[in-house]
């Protein structure tokens, strides 16, 4: 079956202008330096354009497109052996329009949330990432991450859950 006529409707800009800033972020929260984020990102790209025939439509679009970035991401990581993004850069991705002392608050909020988050299982990490760095739903991130739709829901209520408990004894 030929990808265009199960995803008709969006052509490669369309494609890249619907999930470049969902893998940037996916990418960046994981990888230190800017440009290997980027290469990531357009060799994202590259395979999807070049694998876009093989897309059968069996799974959502965007799990097909993020199963592909987490396979690069695994392969990259393979061959650089880096260390995730430290809290400092990760905090300061997002823009805001706060005052100074509340962007403060929440600037050190989100840092210890994130430290926090580093302290759960690999896979629980992975699912809070994938909801909410690359804003998927759990269909997409089962997809993503080769496990039923029902384990990753249960990872993601265990992960929140504490989460929720540290962040109340840290308070």
């Amino acid at each position: 079956m030929k990808t265009a006529l199960i995803y008709p409707k969006l052509n490669h800009q369309q494609i890249y202008e619907e999930y470049s800033a969902k893998i940037y972020r996916y990418f960046r929260y994981r990888v230190k330096n800017v440009w290997d984020v980027e290469d990531l990102t357009t060799t994202v790209f590259i395979k999807v354009y070049s694998k876009l025939e093989q897309y059968d439509g069996r799974h959502p679009f965007g799990a097909w497109i993020f199963r592909i970035a987490h396979n690069s991401l695994i392969d990259y990581m393979r061959k650089k052996k880096e260390c995730p993004v430290d809290q400092d850069t990760f905090a300061t991705m997002k823009a805001t329009d706060q005052l100074p002392e509340e962007c403060l608050l929440t600037q050190e909020s989100t840092e210890v949330l994130w430290q926090k988050v580093h302290t759960l299982t690999k896979d629980q990490r992975n699912v809070i990432s994938l909801r909410y760095l690359a804003d998927l739903r759990m269909n997409e991130i089962a997809e993503i991450l080769g496990k039923t739709e029902a384990s990753v829901k249960i990872l993601h209520f265990r992960g929140i859950k504490k989460l929720q408990q540290m962040m109340i004894a840290h308070a």
